[in-house]
């Protein structure tokens, strides 16, 4: 009998021995493991995109690297984010522009209104070399770009009706906490009011801001057409979210993680302009049957008042130099 509770009791351990072997397994086999943080929720294009490219990054690497995807500010909003990969504690991120060029002012290009023509113009932009030269640029400040995500053509949402640029007189608009969308809804003759996206449904509803730009995806997708009924398509900018790293971080990988890093980088930014290109474009449609008054703005005035913009912001000989190749892609 005691032998057999001898028995009975290792064979007890053994089982729960290998189950703790078992939970205390690193999840991932491979031996480097990136970190990648982000905004958006699961499943929207910038998560499929990092998901693609992790796809791509095992692949090469022959499963040696892969990528760990954190969606919906599980480590924090997007200036957080940045600040950890500066920092080397977290590997990739992919904020929005705006908040990016608190820390690599070189990419406020991206901000300059009326930049693109149009998305076609814009995806053959960073399919070229502008985006080699860029990131020439910036590498100069820590940082590695990999890939430039599309986040929307940006148009005006407005309580009242705006038809033309002279209607934005005077209104209070809600932009990004950044200098260079502030100073073009200045331009165009509005009071550009910097707040918390969180509060920007609330603060229609009240009054707090008279309309806000946004996306077609957003508009719809937030139902702030509910409180900001009148939607003018006006296309002032395309918002990109830069997919970064920290040069040091990824000068220190092997070669052939770091060539995967890059073409997989490649592949997924060029997808994602493409899907989230198609997408907006649906949500127009839903804007339309949600019985939204819609109205195509002249984008001249608007061009005109954006040229003192560029006139402030665009000073270096780069900076025109990057202009001039942006303006000359067909």
């Amino acid at each position: 009998m005691n032998r057999l509770k001898l028995l009975v009791g290792g064979m007890i351990f053994s089982v729960a021995a290998t189950l703790m072997i078992f939970v205390s397994a690193p999840v991932s086999a491979a031996d480097i493991v990136l970190k990648a943080g982000h905004s958006q929720n699961a499943g929207e294009p910038m998560d499929k995109a990092l998901h693609m490219m992790r796809e791509h990054v095992e692949e090469a690497t022959g499963g040696k690297a892969t990528i760990e995807i954190f969606p919906n500010m599980q480590l924090g909003g997007e200036v957080e984010m940045i600040k950890q990969v500066l920092t080397g504690s977290l590997d990739i991120t992919s904020p929005s522009n705006a908040p990016l060029t608190n820390f690599v002012p070189e990419l406020k290009i991206f901000d300059m209104p009326f930049l693109f023509r149009d998305e076609a113009h814009m995806i053959n932009v960073l399919r070229g070399p502008v985006l080699q030269d860029i990131n020439e640029i910036v590498s100069k400040r820590g940082i590695r770009l990999l890939g430039v995500y599309n986040v929307g053509v940006r148009h005006i949402m407005s309580s009242t009706p705006v038809r033309s640029m002279s209607d934005l007189k005077g209104l209070k608009i809600r932009t990004m906490q950044s200098k260079y969308h502030m100073a073009a809804f200045n331009a165009f003759g509005a009071n550009a009011t910097p707040i918390s996206y969180a509060e920007l449904y609330s603060s229609l509803q009240t009054g707090v801001v008279d309309g806000a730009e946004a996306a077609n995806t957003n508009y719809f997708g937030k139902k702030f057409y509910e409180v900001a009924p009148y939607w003018g398509q006006v296309g002032w900018t395309i918002l990109t979210a830069p997919l970064i790293m920290s040069e040091e971080k990824f000068a220190s990988l092997p070669s052939d993680v770091q060539q995967a890093l890059i073409e997989g980088g490649s592949i997924a930014a060029e997808w994602e302009q493409d899907y989230y290109a198609s997408v907006d474009q649906g949500r127009l449609d839903d804007v339309r049957n949600a019985g939204v008054s819609i109205t195509k703005l002249d984008i001249a005035p608007f061009q005109e008042a954006s040229e003192k913009v560029y006139a402030e912001f665009l000073t270096s000989d780069d900076e025109r130099r990057i202009l001039k190749m942006i303006q000359d892609t067909k």
